[in-house]
């Protein structure tokens, strides 16, 4: 997987479908092989806090993206 887009909304996904990076997001630049593990950080300056993680990758045919698990991480409460 490369480029793949990480973000951050208060949009319930359910209700609203998330377009592509149309929400605070950061893009993970790099090729991420599978079995492989990537950490991505969003700068700190924001201090809003969202409700949901939104993981995104655009594909230029129907594909699927298959991830066998997200870890959230929140720094300082």
């Amino acid at each position: 997987m490369t480029g793949f887009v990480v973000g951050l909304t208060d949009d319930d996904p359910s209700v609203t479908p998330p377009v592509y990076k149309k929400y605070f997001h950061v893009q993970y630049k790099g090729n991420m092989p599978p079995g492989d593990s990537a950490l991505v950080s969003f700068p700190p300056e924001s201090d809003h806090v969202f409700r949901y993680v939104i993981i995104q990758n655009k594909f230029d045919r129907k594909r699927a993206m298959c991830l066998s698990e997200v870890q959230v991480y929140v720094t300082g409460t």
